[in-house]
């Protein structure tokens, strides 16, 4: 197995386990939350402290794979040709995920841009983390299909 396959099925096994949580947090837990919002905020952030650290290590292992196939295959070249327009696609959306999950996180400035104001009602709240969430998963979604038709289309 070359070193390229490696990168390759690490890129890949990091994509599925980021955005599959993201999939999983947008279609099952954010629903569930908002039916049922007796200590709902209580409870997502239950569930982000336990996927939180899961999703740290996809994300760093996309971006070491993708940095590393990046170098490897020479593919500087045609971050500017609009065929390609996934692939720098991917990367600003790898870029606000890292930033979301080891800067903006952390510092708490996430949580406030997620929920809004504290004195918010927990509905609106809901709505907002509900839509926000969502938004990021149909922007991967179209970027993975570009990649994955952009590869092999």
């Amino acid at each position: 197995m070359t070193d390229i396959s490696v990168a390759i099925a690490l890129h890949v096994l990091g994509v599925v386990w980021w955005i599959g949580g993201l999939a999983l947090v947008t279609t099952v837990v954010l629903p569930q939350l908002r039916s049922d919002p007796v200590n709902a905020l209580e409870r997502f952030h239950t569930i982000e402290r336990r996927f939180a650290p899961q999703v740290r290590i996809a994300v760093l292992i996309v971006g070491a794979s993708g940095g590393w196939l990046l170098y490897r295959l020479q593919l500087y070249h045609v971050l500017n040709e609009p065929a390609f327009w996934w692939l720098p696609a991917m990367m600003a959306l790898w870029t606000l995920f890292f930033l979301m999950l080891f800067i903006l996180g952390p510092t708490g400035v996430l949580r406030h841009i997620m929920s809004g104001p504290l004195n918010a009602d927990l509905t609106r709240r809901l709505a907002r983390m509900h839509l926000l969430h969502t938004v990021l998963l149909i922007v991967a979604l179209v970027i993975i299909a570009g990649a994955v038709a952009g590869n092999h289309g």
